[in-house]
């Protein structure tokens, strides 16, 4: 089979799965387009593309690229991140705006007016960049790689199809948004990219948009197998939300341009943490994020939309809970409303009556937030007993008793665990005399404490000095 040969099989096993879901066209599979983009700006160091989650993937991509580290096309890449912040979602973007491996060839022009291409990419930039993308696939003969991975290929688009069609509601796009545009909707792990999740979108000569929602893989099961669970699902549902209701934004951002503004400047670090640059794109999330509760609410239950509400104040977007009843009065009164476009002017007034608020909703999230009572020991004190094997924090509410997720163990903590009632917790410790130690409080690894209902402990730290075996002998 030539290479060419390989590579079309690939990218027709991407477009093979079924083409209609519940009424709306779909695809669903593994693309090589993502793949490459992916794989380059791994190569050059963007850390959103370095944090893959399926081992023996990295390590084919490492073994067979290592010696293209330094390629024109990696430089470039790596250039383009540095002086023109491509990063992130700009790759995928222009992935989706190119042909098949190994053409790349422009699918409408690349400097054509009409182009929804990132801007980043500034046209000129983008073909310079696809330029050297084509000669990084004939050099490292990419299609050979495509082939030595087609096992992994087949079984991930094969449980990635099962879990399209048994758990995701594509046709609530249309039922939600009240409108039926002709779009394709197309689902793409990123079997590179691991958390980070993207979209994109691409508009052809024939008026159909396709809207790609590119989800990180970061669940494998025991044999370095992609999983795609409930996690995933959200994500997959967050992706196509943005093809859907961005534009809702655009066509009346000058409405809104200065409260997204002001309410960024009022959460600058933690935006920045979630790489959201500007005020535009916190009201883009923020009217996907509820739209992405109000699906929750639909298909799983009140509980599990709660505890996102609670996680989207966590990432400071604390006016995420009234937005989403915002939304369900829209979803209330659909004979006044049939659209949400013709809803939009009350989501307008929102946004602008939020940065006045801004102060209240954070005085209301600290207050919601678990507080320490007490601790064991005295914080800061300068004769804790070395032969102390356990401290005590007491807090002021019920917390969850397990971690979310583990990590590597603090040095200095044998085992943490709640009591029964959940607001006891105890910190297992090894100390040795005359030693300085400190620690902020959290599970061990890292993992954040949570109260019961899902809101974090803010940051604590605890510090204290252990006594000198001198003075422990004299005592």
């Amino acid at each position: 089979m030539s290479k060419t040969r390989v590579v079309a099989g690939i990218f027709l096993l991407f477009l093979s799965s079924n083409p209609r879901l519940f009424g709306q066209a779909y695809r669903v599979g593994v693309d090589p387009r993502i793949e490459l983009f992916s794989i380059v700006f791994r190569l050059a160091g963007n850390n959103e593309y370095t944090q893959g989650r399926v081992p023996s993937y990295l390590d084919a991509i490492d073994r067979y690229f290592a010696a293209y580290r330094d390629h024109p096309a990696v430089k470039l890449a790596r250039e383009l991140a540095e002086t023109d912040g491509v990063s992130f979602n700009a790759p995928m973007d222009l992935a989706v705006h190119l042909d098949a491996v190994p053409s790349l060839t422009e699918r409408i022009p690349l400097d054509s007016a009409s182009i929804g291409l990132d801007e980043r990419w500034h046209g000129v930039k983008a073909r310079r960049f696809v330029e050297t993308l084509r000669s990084f696939v004939i050099d490292t003969k990419f299609v050979d790689f495509l082939k030595s991975q087609q096992p992994l290929y087949d079984a991930t688009n094969a449980r990635l199809r099962n879990f399209v069609e048994t758990d995701l509601d594509l046709a609530w796009y249309t039922r939600f948004s009240g409108v039926n545009p002709p779009v394709r909707l197309i689902v793409v792990p990123g079997l590179v990219n691991g958390g980070p999740s993207y979209a994109a979108g691409f508009t052809g000569a024939d008026g159909v948009t396709e809207m790609y929602a590119i989800p990180g893989v970061w669940q494998v099961d025991a044999q370095g197998l992609p999983l795609f669970s409930g996690s995933f699902l959200d994500v997959t549902v967050h992706e196509f939300a943005h093809s859907y209701f961005n534009s809702l934004i655009d066509k009346r951002y000058s409405e809104v341009a200065k409260a997204g503004d002001e309410l960024y400047l009022q959460t600058a670090s933690a935006m920045r943490r979630q790489a959201y640059g500007d005020g535009k794109t916190l009201l883009d999330e923020s009217l996907v994020r509820a739209a992405t509760i109000r699906y929750l609410f639909d298909h799983q239950n009140p509980e599990a939309a709660r505890r996102a509400i609670e996680s989207e104040r966590n990432n400071s977007f604390l006016w995420i809970a009234d937005l989403t009843d915002l939304l369900a009065t829209y979803e209330k009164q659909r004979d006044t409303y049939p659209t949400l476009e013709t809803f939009m002017p009350n989501v307008v007034r929102f946004f602008n009556d939020a940065p006045p608020r801004f102060a209240e909703l954070k005085r209301q999230y600290d207050e919601s937030r678990p507080k320490v009572v007490s601790i064991s020991i005295a914080n800061h004190s300068q004769d804790v007993d070395p032969s102390l094997t356990q401290i005590l924090i007491k807090f002021d509410r019920p917390m969850r008793t397990a971690p979310e997720q583990e990590g590597l163990s603090d040095p200095r903590s044998n085992r943490s665990w709640f009591d029964a009632g959940g607001k006891v917790m105890t910190v297992g410790v090894s100390l040795s005399a005359g030693r300085e130690y400190q620690f902020r409080l959290g599970w061990p690894g890292g993992g954040a404490l949570v109260s019961a209902e899902g809101v974090p402990l803010g940051d604590y730290l605890i510090g204290f000095r252990t006594k000198s075996h001198d003075v422990a002998s004299v005592q």
